[in-house]
Order: C-alpha cells, then structure tokens, then sequence
C-alpha cells in the first residue's frame, strides 16, 4: 500500500474541498460543543451550528498580533467536545510550531475532545512536512487534518481535499459520506499537480520574495499595519487609514484591483483588508493605488 510521511489510503477521505469534509466532520461526529478562535475561517462555526452545536470562542487579539493564547484555548476545551484549528490562520497568517500544536493536541486527547486542525495553507511553507501533524493523525484517535490542493495549486474551481485520520475514523465517515464526491477531472488534475516539484519550488521562492516586499511597502504606507504572515495573504489593519474595509475594497475595484474586505470576519469588522501575494508587477501595482488612495495623489 502506497505511504507517504505515514499515510496510507485508508487514513483518507477525500472530498469536495475540505469545506464539505469540515460540514460533513461536523454532522457526522455530531458535537454538542465546538471551540472556535476568532478570527478564523467562518465555515467551521456556520458547520457547527448547521449541526445543531453550540459554538465558543476563543478570541485572539490584535495588540498580541492575533497570536494564539494556548493555554486559555486549553482551558475552553474543558467545555467542548471538538475544536478547530487552522494552521496557518486564515486570515491572519500566523503558524503554529509543531510543538505547540502538539501540546494542544495532547490537550484534547485528554479530555476527549475530537481535534480538527485544517492545513489548507501549509502548502505554502516550504518546510512543511516538519510542522504537519499528520503522522499523528494517521495512527492516534481523535485527531483530524484538513488538506486542501485547492490554495496552493490553485484549483479553486475543481474543489478538492482530504481529511486524513486514523483507519477506524476514516472508515466510520466514509460509510456515512455521499458517494462520488470528487469528479474526474479533480481527480486527474490533483494526481498530477502533487507530483510537480518544479511547480512547488518555483512557489516557495517567488513567495518568500515577494511577501517581504509586499509588507514592507504596506508597513510603509500611512495609515496600514500589516501582520507577518507564513501564508499567501497577508491582512492589514486599516484602521488609522480613514477608510472602512468596505470603502477601500470597492475603491480599489473600480482600478481592476481585487482585495479582500475581511469585514465579514467576526472580530475583523470594518477595519481590515487581506491582500495576496503576487507576482512582482500585480504587487507593485496595488502599493501604488493604495498609496495614492490613502494621500490624495493623482490616480
């Protein structure tokens, strides 16, 4: 049986993008209570609740950089019986050190708690395999890791992703899943973008490039504060600017630039944006428009 970093066949289920493994997660284990940060990707409280649980929340603040408190996040799993985590953050960006995320795993096996943590962005860290705790997720209970090929090969419209766990969890969901999740040509296009070392190098470099040169120029402009980010993204706080979320967004698509309005984040209302890191030119562009957003300039 094929294997690779401990994972085997029988330690996936693979779905249509890991935001239907996440609602299926959630109707399928069927918890009374799951723990959320805030911010955080709103579909795992939206599947929460469309599964009937109540949500808690742990909330990370912006004057820690939107860190996570680990170990009043262990205290709240006192009172649930699943936690989410993202890895790194969307869509703040911060990553957990494998031994942290470790510990809090640990943490949860404890109490009994089923632990989810969604590793769609980990991709776009070279070193990744290192900080993934999908080794233990494929041999212990009650441990659950999203993947998404959707982010980092950008195969958004192709939905798809992987829940990988143990051989026993696998097999309980996969008997209670939907049938013929994943179309062909998912299937096809996923095969052959994994095996694309070229592809994946190329990324990390441009990446690694190019997100310093894009915070530096958004730490530069008057009114923005963004937030060091281990993803594609990078969020920014816009609040001393004089713009809403909403406003700037809609100022800067009418110049053809597309950014993210995070005001529908919860803890994020109006006063964020999140901006992707591109290529060189698509960059230099967007830090121009702001700028001449945010003095007055000319357009």
């Amino acid at each position: 049986m094929a294997t690779y970093l401990g994972v085997q066949t029988d330690n996936l289920l693979v779905g249509n993008g890991a935001t239907e493994i996440i609602y299926s997660l959630c109707f399928l284990l069927r918890p009374r209570i799951v723990l959320v940060p805030q911010p955080t990707f709103s579909e795992y409280a939206r599947a929460a609740e469309a599964a009937g649980a109540q949500v808690i929340l742990c909330p990370l603040s912006p004057t820690q950089g939107f860190r996570l408190d680990v170990e009043a996040y262990c205290r709240l799993l006192e009172q649930a019986d699943m936690a989410f985590l993202c890895n790194p953050n969307n869509p703040t960006g911060n990553l957990f050190p494998y031994d942290t995320l470790y510990h809090i795993w640990q943490e949860s096996r404890r109490r009994g708690v089923w632990l989810i943590v969604d590793e769609s962005f980990l991709d776009f860290v070279e070193n990744w395999p290192e900080l993934s705790l999908v080794q233990v997720a494929a041999r212990e209970e009650k441990l659950i890791i999203l993947r998404s090929l959707t982010k980092f090969f950008a195969l958004p419209g192709l939905r798809l992703g992987a829940g990988i766990a143990a051989p026993s969890i696998i097999k309980y969901l996969e008997e209670r899943s939907d049938p013929w999740r994943v179309n062909i040509l998912a299937q096809l296009a996923g095969a052959v973008a994994v095996k694309d070392r070229e592809y994946q190098i190329r990324t990390w470099k441009l990446l690694k490039g190019e997100r310093a040169y894009l915070f530096e120029g958004l730490a530069f402009l008057p009114g923005l504060r963004p937030y060091r980010s281990e993803a594609n993204f990078i969020l920014v706080d816009i609040g001393l600017s004089g713009w809403k979320s909403g406003e700037l967004t809609e100022a800067l698509a009418q110049h053809k630039v597309l950014v993210r309005d995070c005001s529908n984040f919860p803890g994020l209302e109006g006063g964020y944006i999140r901006v992707a890191v591109k290529e060189r030119e698509s960059n230099t562009i967007l830090l121009r428009l702001l700028k001449n957003l945010l003095t007055g300039e000319r357009l």
